[in-house]
């Protein structure tokens, strides 16, 4: 194993990697350059670079053409086609060069795997900054890639490859983009300022990002497209100008203890995407919704905290079969949770606090399930629904709102039951062009207007309710009313009147209260 010094004993460096043999190391000298470029065809060479020669003005600045073994570390390579190029080429080491000003890749491999790409900086080059094409199972850990034309890494059908640790910053398209690239691994890079997204999916699958910094894209700061089965955990995504994380048709994902915050559009979007798993994020800040599902069905969101956004805290629009059970919805500037033209989703022991106007509004969706939910202090109603039907609302709390605890509003068929509601600021459960509606052994106390109101709504049944020390009536069907059927409540010390409904147009039985208008429809009192 010898020693070869360019330019001392050999003028070019490529005279010196002709005359090595494996396991020669070839010294290259500043004083020397700058130097054209060199093709490297023998296996386990270490070419070094002494005080950072500059190697220029050549199609390849090194050329790796089906070697391995062989490291090329401590060089200036500047102004070439590709800066240092690896094709068909294992088990190599680039080292702490600077690749700069090439007029398309900084460092690229084409069929190229197990080599470690480490330490370098790749920098205003006219494409990318690294480039991997059916390269599998390397290793890009330390570098600093920025100011790249277009992507500052880009992997084509290439798998297995571990990304950690770089830093990509001030590319003109996407910090890393994965296109048709599966199991690789994106861990802890500080990917920020990009003129797109931050991180791209394309038809990518199977693939972890993990505990990154992804900040300041002009875009997304993760965008996954056609992407399915990958893992989205524990990253800090912030301050992008649109999503911070954004799946379109992206299904069977796992998006876990990210901290979404400060993006200019929704924390998280779903897209047609189905099947994913939205768990333990906290998503805050955001300019427009928290987090928004569109078109996407079948995905669950569990313990999330969602908090201080400027719409809603989350949103499902025409989303089918979500299930959202334990998350914290609270201090949004709209509805903490709103439902519009979406079907059979399932809202569970949800806690639903401290938004602006409603906690939980449906709005155009039937057959919704929303179950042993805490929803309280919100601006406007606790659970608003509209124009809505088949809907079952059963053992949630809902306590201290500003207006009503549950609206009704020209919607039918819906079955609130065994909900406690108290301490809103008008009615308990209000009824309002609302027909064929089921209210069975709901708990209605010390609201600050009636108890339960019916106003312009028939056909429906108020049975077996507990309603108590409302500030106005206990239950009160208007004139407007009719049809209803009214039996087996207790309504008892109401500041006005316990039970207000006319027996001529609705049916009235075996109600416990104290007071009725018109009187005599007290079974009994206590």
């Amino acid at each position: 194993m010898n020693t070869l010094i360019v330019p001392t004993e050999f003028p070019t460096i490529q005279e010196a990697v002709n005359s090595a043999n494996p396991g020669d190391t070839i010294e290259v000298l500043v004083s020397g350059g700058p130097y054209a470029g060199t093709t490297v065809s023998t296996n386990d060479l270490f070419l070094k670079g002494i005080g950072n020669p500059v190697v220029e003005g050549s199609n390849n600045g090194f050329f790796l053409n089906g070697v391995s073994g062989v490291t090329i570390k401590g060089f200036t390579i500047q102004n070439s086609v590709h800066g240092i190029n690896l094709s068909s080429s294992n088990n190599n080491t680039i080292e702490k060069n600077t690749v700069q000003n090439n007029s398309v890749s900084g460092i690229s491999l084409l069929n190229s795997a197990n080599n470690m790409i480490e330490n370098n900086i790749s920098q205003e080059n006219s494409v990318d900054g690294i480039n991997l094409s059916s390269s599998n199972n390397n290793i890009l850990e330390k570098n600093t890639v920025q100011n790249n034309s277009v992507q500052g890494i880009w992997l084509s059908s290439s798998n297995n490859n571990t990304i950690e640790k770089n830093t990509f910053q001030n590319n003109s398209i996407h910090g890393i983009t994965l296109a048709s690239s599966n199991d690789n691994r994106i861990e802890k890079n500080t990917v920020q300022n990009n003129s797109v997204s931050g991180v791209t999916l394309a038809s990518s699958n199977n693939n972890t990002i993990e505990k990154n910094i992804i900040e300041n894209n002009d875009l997304n700061g993760i965008t996954l497209m056609t992407s399915n089965d990958n893992w989205i955990e524990k990253n800090t995504v912030q301050n992008n100008d649109l999503n911070g994380i954004n799946l379109l048709i992206g299904n069977n994902n796992t998006i876990e203890e990210n901290t979404i915050q400060n993006n200019g559009s929704d924390g998280i979007g779903l897209e047609r995407s189905d099947n994913n798993t939205l768990e333990r994020n906290t998503v805050q800040n955001n300019v427009f919704d928290g987090i928004e599902l569109e078109r996407s069905d079948n995905n669950r969101l569990e313990k999330n905290t969602v908090q201080n956004n400027v719409f809603d805290g989350i949103e499902l629009e025409g989303s089918d079969n979500n299930a959202l059970e334990k998350n914290t919805v609270q201090n949004n500037v709209f509805d903490g949770i709103e439902l519009e033209g979406s079907f059979n989703n399932t809202l569970e022991r949800n806690t639903v606090q401290n938004n602006s106007v409603d906690g939980i509004e449906l709005l155009g969706s039937f057959n919704n399930t929303l179950e042993k939910n805490t929803v309280q202090n919100n601006g406007f109603d606790g659970i608003e629904v509209e124009v809505s039907r088949d809907n079952t609302l059963e053992k949630n709390t809902v306590q201290n709102n500003g207006s009503d605890g549950i609206e009704l509003e020209v919607s039918h068929d819906n079955t609130l039951e065994k909900n406690t509601v108290l301490n809103n600021g008008f009615d308990g459960i209000e009824l309002e062009i609302s027909h064929d509606n089921v209210l069975e052994r709901n708990t209605v106390l010390n609201n600050g207007s009636d108890g339960i109101e019916l106003e312009g709504s028939d056909n429906n049944t108020l049975e077996r309710n507990t309603v108590s020390n409302n500030k106005v009536n206990g239950i009160d069907v208007t004139s407007t009313s009719e049809q209803n059927i009214v039996i087996k409540n207790t309504a008892l010390d109401n500041d006005d009147i316990d039970l207000v409904v006319d027996p001529n147009t609705n049916t009235v039985a075996n109600n416990v209260c104290n007071t009725s208008d018109p009187a005599g429809q007290c079974e009994s009192g206590c």
